[in-house]
């Protein structure tokens, strides 16, 4: 009985630290310089990796959640287009 407890906790864990995670690409943004499309589980954590990406000041060109899904499950992303500040 503790060792299916103690699998049940990692599994929690694992699919809490797979929310966390964001991807950054470069992309050509609006006014043809480079921006960064960063693509989360939650707003907090694009915002983390915005400032991480840019290295502090950003500014917010656009943002979009996708949802999908069915009856039982969804899941959410957010996508935050940044344009780092120098």
């Amino acid at each position: 009985m503790k060792n299916y407890i103690l699998k049940i906790l990692l599994l929690i864990l694992l699919v809490d630290l797979a929310a966390c995670a964001a991807s950054t690409k470069i992309i050509n943004g609006p006014d043809g310089t480079p921006h960064h499309l960063i693509s989360c589980s939650y707003i907090e954590y694009c915002y983390g990796q915005a400032t991480e990406t840019c290295g502090g000041k950003y500014q917010i060109v656009n943002t979009s959640n996708e949802v999908s899904g069915g009856v039982q499950s969804t899941s959410s992303t957010t996508n935050l287009l940044v344009k780092c500040k120098k």
